[in-house]
């Protein structure tokens, strides 16, 4: 399915594309200035993420998952201000999770799971101060989880099936409106003094 729609002017503010394409992302697509809504998921898109991208300055909704998209994300493609929504899940991603990933001012979901990525979690992933939904399941990532205290609107936080170590955050119990905590199939363990439904 492929689905575009227009302003009045002409001008391209959405993009849904579904069980359609393969190959590779065309450079061109990060030359659509007036994009709003980028919706190019359940696809068989290959290669690597186009730094063209990196344009996209008004795009609120960047939807990529359920792909075969590989290689390591160019750090310069989400500094992305208006971005409200990042799924890049169920793809090939690898490396290390990209700091920029976590400086998203008004990011609302974030959703990296089941992919490659290894390395840490940034200590910068409390910055999102509006983020409602975490999900970087399913990955291969080590390290101790950051102890600072995540954005007080989070509903759902999933770091499972990783290679995670250390002290669950005791804080963790204190988010006001947490619903959803999987730290499931890791090597972490509980703080003593904390409980957690």
């Amino acid at each position: 399915m492929l689905a575009y729609s227009c302003q009045s002017s002409d001008m391209v503010v959405c993009l849904r594309v579904a069980y359609l394409s393969r190959g590779p992302l065309p450079e061109e697509l990060g030359y659509l200035p007036n994009l709003d809504r980028t919706q190019i998921d359940q696809n068989n898109i290959s290669g690597p993420l186009p730094a063209s991208f990196s344009y996209l300055n008004i795009t609120k909704h960047l939807h990529m998952n359920n792909n075969s998209i590989g290689g390591q994300s160019p750090r310069e493609l989400f500094r992305l201000p208006s971005l409200v929504h990042l799924l890049l899940d169920n793809n090939n991603l690898s490396g290390y999770l990209p700091q920029e990933f976590f400086e998203l001012p008004n990011l609302l979901i974030l959703q990296l799971d089941n992919n490659h990525f290894d390395g840490t979690i940034p200590a910068s992933y409390i910055n999102m101060s509006k983020l409602l939904k975490l999900d970087l399941s399913s990955n291969q990532l080590n390290g101790s989880i950051p102890p600072d205290r995540l954005s007080e609107n989070i509903t759902t936080i999933n770091l499972s099936n990783n290679n995670l170590t250390g002290t669950i955050p005791a804080n963790f119990s204190g988010l006001p409106v947490l619903q959803k905590l999987s730290i499931a199939n890791n090597s972490c363990h509980q703080h003593h003094r904390t409980q957690y439904a």
